[in-house]
């Protein structure tokens, strides 16, 4: 009886060697089975936006060769889970460090225009000023040197005393209305100079996150955000919904059999950061590779 199990045991194992070795030689000639496997809520995306990544993903090398490479079953040969580690955490402490750089720079921009608003109103404003000013020392500068003269003489006489001091009185006007003008116009340049400081205190703030966020994050990095082992795809960080279809597509690519590429805008580039997310499409070197591998039937 142990020798039969034995048996059993080595044709077991003969018919998945052989198994392997007939897919080895006939590489895209059946689907590859998957199945949706783990899916972290840490993560934040749902179980079905992971599903229509995945199948996404699928279609995108599908499409390219015109047939099915890979179908969905509850008993798959390779199970796709996503697995919240320190990468994710470092990836969303970068998503979190570079929307902070936005907003800066949102902000920076915001301030920026208001400034701008608020220094052509002051300049205008300023050239007014100085306008109203000079006029009103020409003015004063006349009316002194006729009282000068009237008194020389003695004093004028109380016609022209009557016309003086009509323009006396608006002299004294124009004053009031100038110390008026001044008063505002000093709010004006206070308002400006604090948009002035607010502008240069986001800009020194976003610099600082821009030198941590770039000593940290701006090296590109192989691609690790998934690893395919054989059975298992393992997703382990991603931006967004549309980053992971492309790290989906990438273990796919390896699950056919793909290796990496070098061209920077192509999925099965090793190194991530320059593939365009939306649309995502596959490239010429990928093409290549998957023709290479598959061809076309």
């Amino acid at each position: 009886m142990a020798r039969w199990k034995w048996l059993l045991g080595l044709l077991v194992c003969v018919a998945v060697v052989a198994g392997v070795w007939t897919r080895l030689q006939t590489p895209c000639t059946r689907p590859i089975t998957l199945r949706l496997g783990q899916v972290d809520d840490k993560f934040g995306v749902t179980r079905d936006e992971a599903l229509e990544a995945l199948r996404h993903a699928e279609e995108l090398w599908e499409r390219a060769l015109g047939r099915a490479l890979f179908t969905h079953d509850p008993r798959a040969s390779v199970t796709v889970n996503l697995v919240y580690d320190e990468r994710q955490q470092t990836t969303q402490a970068r998503d979190r460090l570079q929307n902070s750089l936005r907003e800066a720079e949102d902000s920076h921009a915001a301030v920026g225009r208001s400034y701008d608003h608020w220094r052509m109103t002051y300049d205008g404003r300023a050239r007014d000023f100085e306008a109203k000013h000079a006029a009103y020392e020409e003015r004063a500068q006349a009316y002194n040197a006729q009282v000068q003269q009237w008194n020389a003489r003695g004093g004028a006489p109380p016609e022209v005393q009557g016309s003086l001091e009509t323009e006396r009185g608006r002299l004294e006007a124009m004053r009031r209305q100038l110390e008026n003008d001044r008063a505002a116009l000093e709010e004006f340049g206070a308002t400006v100079k604090s948009l002035a400081e607010k502008g240069n205190a986001i800009a020194e703030a976003h610099n600082r996150t821009a030198t941590t966020f770039n000593s940290s994050y701006g090296e590109p990095r192989q691609f690790h955000k998934g690893e395919f082992d054989g059975r298992e795809i393992t997703v382990f960080e991603f931006h967004d919904v549309r980053d992971l279809t492309l790290v989906l597509a990438h273990e796919l690519g390896h699950a056919l059999g793909l290796g990496h590429v070098n061209d920077p805008t192509a999925i099965m580039n090793a190194v991530g950061g320059e593939q365009p997310i939306e649309p995502l499409s596959l490239a010429a070197a990928d093409l290549a590779a998957l023709k290479t591998r598959c061809g076309r039937r």
